[in-house]
């Protein structure tokens, strides 16, 4: 197995993919990479505007997502690798499992959107070349 991509929203199923990604990550003896998208539907550019602080909180919440993954790493011998990017999120996670090359990609039955799995994740799965682990609370 090469590459390792974990898909989160700091939701509750996104850190039972982190969980089940970095046990997976541990055993392959592979660095995991680790994508938070802002959703340009909902937070588009800061215009100072009232959107502004809400795109901000987005982006800030982004990095503290992918920080969070990070952080349930340690003590592992897992190196993580993660970014936060702008854009709609499953064209931006399948963008960036390209980037990294990866072999499988790990996202939540449901996450933080409003879509549930009919939304990001099914898109993912669908539209993905790569291996897609879809992981639920109770998995």
């Amino acid at each position: 197995m090469g590459t390792i991509l974990l898909a989160t929203d700091g939701s509750e199923y996104a850190r039972q993919a982190a969980k089940r990604a970095i046990e997976f990550a541990e055993e392959q003896g592979e660095t995991l990479h680790v994508i938070c998208v802002v959703d340009q539907r909902r937070f588009d550019s800061p215009a100072l505007s009232s959107a502004e602080l809400a795109t901000i909180y987005a982006e800030d919440n982004a990095a503290l997502c992918v920080k969070e993954v990070a952080e349930m790493a340690e003590g592992s011998n897992v190196r993580v690798e993660g970014d936060s990017k702008h854009g709609i999120p499953h064209e931006v996670i399948l963008d960036y499992a390209d980037e990294v090359d990866a072999d499988v990609i790990f996202i939540g039955e449901h996450g933080d959107h409003k879509g549930h799995f009919s939304g990001v994740g099914r898109k993912v799965l669908k539209e993905s070349e790569e291996e897609v682990r879809v992981v639920g609370v109770e998995s």
